[in-house]
């Protein structure tokens, strides 16, 4: 389980890396903050990408990218005060079965 969250400037390179963390399998659960259950392949696609964003003309120096791995024993402990993702299940691993 990882967690990415973000502080970008430029909205077009905001949304570039938003693209690329759900094309990889990451489920927004606020505005600029993904977190999901991916591979360590898709990771590094992930990192790969994100460090060519860094290297961008829209990249100011003051733009950020957080990567975290979650741990179980992180994940067991996480609360949401108000509404939770939809997709808790999904992003945690626990939903193996798609619903139509």
């Amino acid at each position: 389980m990882h967690l990415i969250s973000y502080d970008i400037q430029e909205d077009a390179l905001r949304v570039k890396i938003a693209k690329t963390l759900i094309r990889y399998g990451m489920y927004r659960i606020q505005y600029s903050v993904f977190m999901g259950d991916i591979k360590d392949s898709a990771l590094k696609k992930i990192t790969d990408a994100l460090h060519q964003f860094a290297q961008e003309a829209l990249w100011s120096a003051d733009d950020s990218v957080m990567v975290l791995p979650l741990h179980q024993y992180s994940e067991d402990y996480v609360e949401f005060i108000g509404r939770s993702p939809e997709e808790w299940l999904e992003i945690t691993g626990k939903m193996h079965t798609l619903i139509l």
